[in-house]
């Protein structure tokens, strides 16, 4: 299942530049790992994933002014992906019945 990512409070700033873009779709990233660089007149801040998963899309690119709760990226997460594997296998190791003769 697809989850968003935004971005989380980061005290009294609207408008802050994305300045570096850490992933790409189809990536594989665990939770907390930096997604992006946002950087404000007084810090820059790498924004982590809140699930691990695998990335689906990222909704920003370098030189876009994000706030609180802007969308930067699309998440397949990890419980998805692993029920997902799951009923592949489960389809793969089904028997087929057995011809009569």
């Amino acid at each position: 299942m697809a989850q968003n990512i935004s971005v989380p409070d980061i005290g009294d700033f609207k408008d802050v530049e994305v300045i570096e873009i850490l992933v790409k779709p189809g990536d594989q990233i665990k939770k907390n790992d930096p997604i992006v660089t946002i950087e404000s007149d007084k810090s820059s801040v790498e924004v982590p994933s809140p699930e691990t998963g695998k990335i689906k899309e990222v909704k920003v690119k370098v030189g876009d002014k994000v706030s609180e709760g802007s969308l930067l990226a699309t998440i397949d997460n990890a419980k998805a992906i692993n029920s997902e594997t799951e009923t592949k296998e489960e389809i793969k190791t089904e028997k087929l019945p057995e011809k009569k003769r």
